[in-house]
Protein backbone atom coordinates (compact mmCIF):
# COMPACT_ATOMS: atom_id res chain seq x y z
CA UNK A 1 0.00 0.00 0.00
CA UNK A 2 1.29 3.26 -1.23
CA UNK A 3 -0.61 5.60 0.93
CA UNK A 4 -2.04 5.55 3.97
CA UNK A 5 -4.20 8.04 6.02
CA UNK A 6 -4.49 6.84 9.70
CA UNK A 7 -6.27 8.85 12.48
CA UNK A 8 -2.56 10.41 13.21
CA UNK A 9 -1.40 11.08 9.93
CA UNK A 10 -4.95 13.04 9.42
CA UNK A 11 -3.86 15.27 12.29
CA UNK A 12 -0.64 15.66 11.09
CA UNK A 13 -2.11 16.55 7.58
CA UNK A 14 -3.93 19.22 9.37
CA UNK A 15 -1.48 20.31 11.35
CA UNK A 16 0.80 20.72 8.59
CA UNK A 17 -1.88 22.70 6.33
CA UNK A 18 -2.33 25.03 9.18
CA UNK A 19 1.87 25.71 9.45
CA UNK A 20 1.89 26.25 5.73
CA UNK A 21 0.25 28.97 6.31
CA UNK A 22 1.96 30.19 9.09
CA UNK A 23 5.77 29.10 7.63
CA UNK A 24 6.00 26.43 10.51
CA UNK A 25 5.72 22.58 9.62
CA UNK A 26 5.05 20.81 13.16
CA UNK A 27 4.57 16.81 12.32
CA UNK A 28 2.89 15.40 15.23
CA UNK A 29 5.11 12.12 14.34
CA UNK A 30 8.47 14.24 14.43
CA UNK A 31 9.57 14.03 18.04
CA UNK A 32 8.85 9.88 17.78
CA UNK A 33 11.10 9.76 14.46
CA UNK A 34 14.10 7.29 14.83
CA UNK A 35 12.30 4.71 16.10
CA UNK A 36 10.85 1.44 14.40
CA UNK A 37 11.11 1.21 11.09
CA UNK A 38 10.30 4.18 9.99
CA UNK A 39 12.36 7.94 8.68
CA UNK A 40 11.37 11.44 8.10
CA UNK A 41 13.99 13.40 5.65
CA UNK A 42 13.95 16.21 4.58
CA UNK A 43 15.54 17.64 1.17
CA UNK A 44 16.95 21.25 0.66
CA UNK A 45 18.60 23.15 -1.76
CA UNK A 46 19.94 25.97 0.16
CA UNK A 47 21.19 27.97 -2.91
CA UNK A 48 25.30 29.38 -2.95
CA UNK A 49 24.06 32.90 -2.80
CA UNK A 50 24.23 34.14 -6.53
CA UNK A 51 23.17 32.78 -9.94
CA UNK A 52 26.68 32.74 -11.20
CA UNK A 53 25.26 33.57 -15.10
CA UNK A 54 27.09 36.89 -15.60
CA UNK A 55 30.89 35.66 -15.08
CA UNK A 56 29.39 32.98 -18.17
CA UNK A 57 28.63 35.67 -20.48
CA UNK A 58 31.80 38.13 -19.83
CA UNK A 59 33.12 38.87 -23.01
CA UNK A 60 36.60 40.68 -21.47
CA UNK A 61 38.88 40.55 -18.67
CA UNK A 62 37.17 43.72 -16.81
CA UNK A 63 33.74 42.22 -17.85
CA UNK A 64 35.20 38.98 -16.62
CA UNK A 65 36.37 41.24 -13.01
CA UNK A 66 32.88 42.63 -12.71
CA UNK A 67 31.04 39.57 -12.91
CA UNK A 68 32.73 38.47 -10.39
CA UNK A 69 32.55 41.47 -8.04
CA UNK A 70 28.50 41.47 -8.91
CA UNK A 71 28.42 38.02 -7.85
CA UNK A 72 29.95 38.66 -4.51
CA UNK A 73 27.70 41.40 -3.76
CA UNK A 74 24.73 39.46 -4.15
CA UNK A 75 26.38 36.50 -2.05
CA UNK A 76 27.08 39.00 0.56
CA UNK A 77 23.73 40.66 -0.17
CA UNK A 78 21.42 37.59 0.32
CA UNK A 79 23.17 36.84 3.98
CA UNK A 80 23.50 33.24 4.64
CA UNK A 81 23.58 33.93 8.36
CA UNK A 82 20.30 35.25 8.26
CA UNK A 83 18.59 32.66 6.19
CA UNK A 84 20.15 30.35 8.42
CA UNK A 85 17.80 31.15 11.13
CA UNK A 86 15.14 30.41 8.93
CA UNK A 87 16.98 26.74 7.72
CA UNK A 88 17.28 26.13 11.41
CA UNK A 89 13.26 27.18 11.57
CA UNK A 90 12.28 24.84 8.98
CA UNK A 91 14.23 21.93 10.95
CA UNK A 92 13.12 22.52 14.51
CA UNK A 93 10.14 22.47 13.30
CA UNK A 94 9.65 19.91 11.12
CA UNK A 95 13.08 17.72 12.97
CA UNK A 96 13.51 15.35 10.63
CA UNK A 97 15.50 12.37 11.47
CA UNK A 98 18.00 12.82 8.02
CA UNK A 99 18.69 16.12 5.88
CA UNK A 100 19.79 16.21 2.79
CA UNK A 101 21.85 19.68 1.85
CA UNK A 102 22.78 20.79 -1.52
CA UNK A 103 24.62 23.81 -2.83
CA UNK A 104 26.10 24.02 0.90
CA UNK A 105 28.92 26.57 -0.46
CA UNK A 106 32.65 27.15 1.52
CA UNK A 107 33.56 30.91 0.36
CA UNK A 108 36.93 32.30 0.71
CA UNK A 109 39.24 34.81 -0.10
CA UNK A 110 42.59 36.08 -0.07
CA UNK A 111 43.25 39.65 -0.05
CA UNK A 112 45.83 39.83 -2.86
CA UNK A 113 44.89 38.32 -6.18
CA UNK A 114 47.29 35.64 -7.59
CA UNK A 115 44.58 34.41 -10.31
CA UNK A 116 45.32 38.13 -11.88
CA UNK A 117 48.84 36.53 -12.41
CA UNK A 118 48.01 33.25 -14.07
CA UNK A 119 47.26 31.18 -10.95
CA UNK A 120 45.09 29.30 -11.83
CA UNK A 121 44.83 26.03 -8.48
CA UNK A 122 42.06 27.50 -6.20
CA UNK A 123 44.23 28.51 -3.28
CA UNK A 124 42.29 30.95 -0.90
CA UNK A 125 42.30 29.89 2.46
CA UNK A 126 40.41 32.95 4.88
CA UNK A 127 36.98 32.05 5.27
CA UNK A 128 34.33 34.23 4.96
CA UNK A 129 31.15 32.19 4.88
CA UNK A 130 31.07 28.66 5.72
CA UNK A 131 27.59 27.30 5.19
CA UNK A 132 27.67 24.06 6.68
CA UNK A 133 29.33 25.82 10.03
CA UNK A 134 26.84 28.51 10.22
CA UNK A 135 23.83 26.07 9.91
CA UNK A 136 25.08 23.91 12.02
CA UNK A 137 26.28 26.65 14.66
CA UNK A 138 22.51 27.80 14.38
CA UNK A 139 20.89 24.32 15.04
CA UNK A 140 23.13 23.34 17.99
CA UNK A 141 22.04 26.64 19.28
CA UNK A 142 18.57 26.02 19.71
CA UNK A 143 19.27 22.71 21.32
CA UNK A 144 18.92 20.44 18.03
CA UNK A 145 22.59 19.25 16.66
CA UNK A 146 23.02 17.48 13.40
CA UNK A 147 25.66 15.86 12.60
CA UNK A 148 27.26 15.61 9.05
CA UNK A 149 28.11 11.80 8.24
CA UNK A 150 28.50 12.28 4.77
CA UNK A 151 30.05 14.62 2.05
CA UNK A 152 31.14 15.52 -1.38
CA UNK A 153 33.42 17.99 -2.14
CA UNK A 154 32.28 19.20 -5.84
CA UNK A 155 33.29 22.02 -7.81
CA UNK A 156 36.09 24.45 -6.54
CA UNK A 157 37.05 27.75 -8.36
CA UNK A 158 38.85 30.80 -7.89
CA UNK A 159 38.73 34.12 -9.68
CA UNK A 160 39.02 37.84 -8.70
CA UNK A 161 37.00 40.66 -7.92
CA UNK A 162 37.75 44.54 -7.66
CA UNK A 163 38.96 45.13 -4.09
CA UNK A 164 39.95 49.02 -4.04
CA UNK A 165 41.09 47.87 -0.29
CA UNK A 166 43.55 45.62 -1.84
CA UNK A 167 47.41 46.52 -2.50
CA UNK A 168 46.80 45.70 -6.33
CA UNK A 169 43.29 46.37 -6.65
CA UNK A 170 41.83 42.71 -6.39
CA UNK A 171 41.10 40.50 -4.08
CA UNK A 172 40.32 36.40 -4.70
CA UNK A 173 37.54 34.56 -4.09
CA UNK A 174 37.04 30.93 -4.02
CA UNK A 175 34.03 28.97 -3.85
CA UNK A 176 33.85 25.11 -3.03
CA UNK A 177 30.68 23.22 -3.71
CA UNK A 178 29.91 20.50 -1.14
CA UNK A 179 26.42 18.40 -1.10
CA UNK A 180 25.64 17.28 2.62
CA UNK A 181 24.11 14.30 4.42
CA UNK A 182 23.26 15.45 7.70
CA UNK A 183 21.25 13.87 10.67
CA UNK A 184 20.34 14.16 13.87
CA UNK A 185 22.95 13.91 16.41
CA UNK A 186 21.37 11.46 18.61
CA UNK A 187 20.65 9.44 15.83
CA UNK A 188 24.20 9.24 14.75
CA UNK A 189 25.38 6.07 15.84
CA UNK A 190 23.14 4.24 13.95
CA UNK A 191 24.67 5.12 10.71
CA UNK A 192 27.20 4.28 8.63
CA UNK A 193 29.16 3.06 6.01
CA UNK A 194 29.29 7.24 4.44
CA UNK A 195 29.69 7.02 0.62
CA UNK A 196 30.44 9.88 -1.81
CA UNK A 197 31.58 10.49 -5.77
CA UNK A 198 31.51 12.45 -8.60
CA UNK A 199 29.79 11.98 -11.72
CA UNK A 200 31.60 10.06 -14.79
CA UNK A 201 30.43 13.22 -17.38
CA UNK A 202 30.40 16.48 -16.22
CA UNK A 203 29.98 20.03 -18.01
CA UNK A 204 33.22 22.92 -18.43
CA UNK A 205 32.17 26.05 -19.74
CA UNK A 206 34.54 28.36 -20.81
CA UNK A 207 35.56 31.68 -19.55
CA UNK A 208 37.90 34.81 -19.17
CA UNK A 209 39.51 32.95 -16.12
CA UNK A 210 39.94 29.79 -17.83
CA UNK A 211 37.82 26.64 -18.20
CA UNK A 212 35.35 25.92 -15.26
CA UNK A 213 34.26 22.95 -14.42
CA UNK A 214 31.50 22.75 -11.86
CA UNK A 215 31.83 19.33 -10.99
CA UNK A 216 28.24 17.51 -9.50
CA UNK A 217 28.52 14.44 -7.08
CA UNK A 218 26.62 12.64 -5.12
CA UNK A 219 26.38 11.06 -1.10
CA UNK A 220 25.43 8.00 0.70
CA UNK A 221 25.10 6.74 3.94
CA UNK A 222 23.53 3.68 5.98
CA UNK A 223 20.78 3.70 8.44
CA UNK A 224 20.14 1.09 10.78
CA UNK A 225 16.13 1.64 11.73
CA UNK A 226 15.65 -0.81 13.89
CA UNK A 227 14.45 -5.09 13.85
CA UNK A 228 17.79 -5.74 12.04
CA UNK A 229 16.93 -3.65 9.43
CA UNK A 230 19.10 -0.78 7.15
CA UNK A 231 18.07 1.36 4.78
CA UNK A 232 20.22 3.29 2.02
CA UNK A 233 19.56 7.34 1.78
CA UNK A 234 21.24 9.03 -0.78
CA UNK A 235 21.80 12.46 -1.49
CA UNK A 236 23.07 14.56 -5.37
CA UNK A 237 22.54 17.88 -7.06
CA UNK A 238 22.45 17.17 -10.79
CA UNK A 239 23.60 20.00 -13.66
CA UNK A 240 21.29 21.77 -14.80
CA UNK A 241 17.73 21.77 -17.23
CA UNK A 242 20.58 23.73 -19.59
CA UNK A 243 22.61 21.30 -20.19
CA UNK A 244 20.27 18.14 -20.67
CA UNK A 245 23.00 14.98 -22.37
CA UNK A 246 24.79 16.32 -19.27
CA UNK A 247 22.28 16.30 -16.73
CA UNK A 248 20.39 12.67 -18.32
CA UNK A 249 23.85 11.00 -18.14
CA UNK A 250 24.18 12.01 -14.59
CA UNK A 251 20.60 11.00 -13.64
CA UNK A 252 21.19 7.44 -15.08
CA UNK A 253 24.36 6.84 -12.99
CA UNK A 254 22.33 8.29 -10.11
CA UNK A 255 20.27 5.56 -11.08
CA UNK A 256 22.44 2.92 -11.57
CA UNK A 257 24.05 3.27 -7.87
CA UNK A 258 20.45 3.47 -6.32
CA UNK A 259 20.00 0.33 -8.15
CA UNK A 260 23.29 -1.30 -6.85
CA UNK A 261 22.01 -0.78 -3.59
CA UNK A 262 21.59 -4.02 -0.87
CA UNK A 263 18.98 -1.93 1.14
CA UNK A 264 15.93 -0.05 0.27
CA UNK A 265 16.88 3.35 -0.56
CA UNK A 266 15.40 7.22 -0.18
CA UNK A 267 17.30 9.13 -2.73
CA UNK A 268 17.05 13.12 -2.04
CA UNK A 269 18.33 15.73 -3.91
CA UNK A 270 17.97 18.69 -6.62
CA UNK A 271 17.73 16.63 -9.52
CA UNK A 272 16.88 20.16 -11.40
CA UNK A 273 14.78 17.71 -14.28
CA UNK A 274 10.68 19.16 -13.58
CA UNK A 275 8.47 16.09 -12.55
CA UNK A 276 5.96 17.78 -15.14
CA UNK A 277 8.36 16.60 -18.18
CA UNK A 278 8.47 19.93 -19.72
CA UNK A 279 12.70 20.40 -19.56
CA UNK A 280 14.49 16.88 -19.43
CA UNK A 281 13.66 13.13 -19.23
CA UNK A 282 15.43 12.77 -16.60
CA UNK A 283 13.07 12.59 -13.75
CA UNK A 284 11.16 10.50 -16.25
CA UNK A 285 14.17 8.12 -16.65
CA UNK A 286 14.54 7.53 -12.81
CA UNK A 287 10.73 6.59 -12.51
CA UNK A 288 10.67 4.39 -15.31
CA UNK A 289 14.04 2.62 -13.49
CA UNK A 290 12.13 1.60 -10.41
CA UNK A 291 11.38 4.48 -8.22
CA UNK A 292 8.67 6.05 -6.69
CA UNK A 293 8.33 9.59 -6.04
CA UNK A 294 6.80 10.01 -2.64
CA UNK A 295 5.33 13.54 -3.37
CA UNK A 296 3.62 11.97 -6.03
CA UNK A 297 2.21 8.85 -3.97
CA UNK A 298 1.15 11.10 -1.33
CA UNK A 299 -0.13 14.74 -3.42
CA UNK A 300 -0.39 13.58 -7.16
CA UNK A 301 -2.97 16.45 -7.63
CA UNK A 302 -1.08 18.90 -6.51
CA UNK A 303 2.32 20.14 -9.33
CA UNK A 304 4.02 20.71 -5.87
CA UNK A 305 6.63 23.64 -7.55
CA UNK A 306 9.43 23.94 -5.55
CA UNK A 307 11.85 26.31 -7.66
CA UNK A 308 12.94 29.58 -8.33
CA UNK A 309 13.02 32.50 -6.44
CA UNK A 310 15.08 35.68 -7.84
CA UNK A 311 18.84 35.60 -7.69
CA UNK A 312 18.51 38.43 -4.65
CA UNK A 313 15.39 36.48 -2.75
CA UNK A 314 14.00 39.69 -2.58
CA UNK A 315 10.63 38.74 -5.06
CA UNK A 316 6.88 38.71 -3.89
CA UNK A 317 4.59 37.19 -4.95
CA UNK A 318 7.11 33.94 -5.27
CA UNK A 319 8.07 32.94 -8.65
CA UNK A 320 8.37 28.82 -8.34
CA UNK A 321 6.99 27.43 -11.50
CA UNK A 322 8.81 23.76 -11.61
CA UNK A 323 9.40 20.62 -9.03
CA UNK A 324 12.56 19.62 -9.24
CA UNK A 325 13.52 19.10 -5.66
CA UNK A 326 12.41 15.49 -4.90
CA UNK A 327 11.89 12.27 -2.61
CA UNK A 328 12.78 9.41 -4.35
CA UNK A 329 12.21 5.75 -2.88
CA UNK A 330 13.75 2.50 -4.43
CA UNK A 331 11.96 -1.01 -3.21
CA UNK A 332 7.91 -1.67 -2.48
CA UNK A 333 8.40 -1.77 0.98
CA UNK A 334 7.59 1.70 1.41
CA UNK A 335 4.66 3.88 2.99
CA UNK A 336 4.44 7.91 3.01
CA UNK A 337 2.52 9.21 5.87
CA UNK A 338 3.01 12.63 5.17
CA UNK A 339 5.18 14.65 1.91
CA UNK A 340 5.09 18.58 2.17
CA UNK A 341 7.07 21.61 1.23
CA UNK A 342 8.68 23.82 3.75
CA UNK A 343 9.86 27.66 3.49
CA UNK A 344 6.72 28.19 1.22
CA UNK A 345 6.02 31.76 2.38
CA UNK A 346 8.89 34.25 3.55
CA UNK A 347 10.10 34.68 6.58
CA UNK A 348 9.97 38.19 7.06
CA UNK A 349 8.79 41.24 4.80
CA UNK A 350 11.98 42.97 4.66
CA UNK A 351 14.40 43.80 3.46
CA UNK A 352 15.73 41.25 1.43
CA UNK A 353 16.32 38.51 1.31
CA UNK A 354 12.85 37.60 2.41
CA UNK A 355 13.42 33.71 1.78
CA UNK A 356 15.63 31.09 3.22
CA UNK A 357 16.88 30.01 -0.43
CA UNK A 358 15.76 30.06 -4.12
CA UNK A 359 14.11 26.71 -3.74
CA UNK A 360 11.45 25.42 -1.18
CA UNK A 361 12.61 22.46 0.86
CA UNK A 362 10.31 19.17 0.82
CA UNK A 363 9.62 17.07 3.92
CA UNK A 364 8.77 13.07 4.21
CA UNK A 365 7.68 10.88 7.07
CA UNK A 366 7.97 7.10 5.50
CA UNK A 367 7.96 3.92 7.05
CA UNK A 368 9.40 0.95 5.79
CA UNK A 369 7.79 -2.39 5.85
Amino acid sequence: MRHRLSTGVRARVLLCAFAAVAAALIPASAAQAGGGRHVSVLTRNIYLGTGLTNVVGAQTFPEFVQAVSQDWSNVVATDFPRRAKALATEIQLTHPDVVGLQEVSLWRDQLVSDTVQGVSTPNATNVVYDFLGILQGELASRGIPYTAVSTSVNADVEAPRINPASPDGFTDVRLTDRDVILVRSSLASKFSNPQNGHYAVQFTVPTLGGPVTFTRGWTSVDYAIGGGRKIRVFETHLETEDVPPVQVAQGAEALGIINSSPYPVVALGDYNSAADGSTTPTYANLIAGGLTDEWNAFQPLNPGYSCCENELLSNFPPTANERIDLILTKGSGWDVNLAVRTGVIPFRLSPAPIWASDHWGVFADLDVN
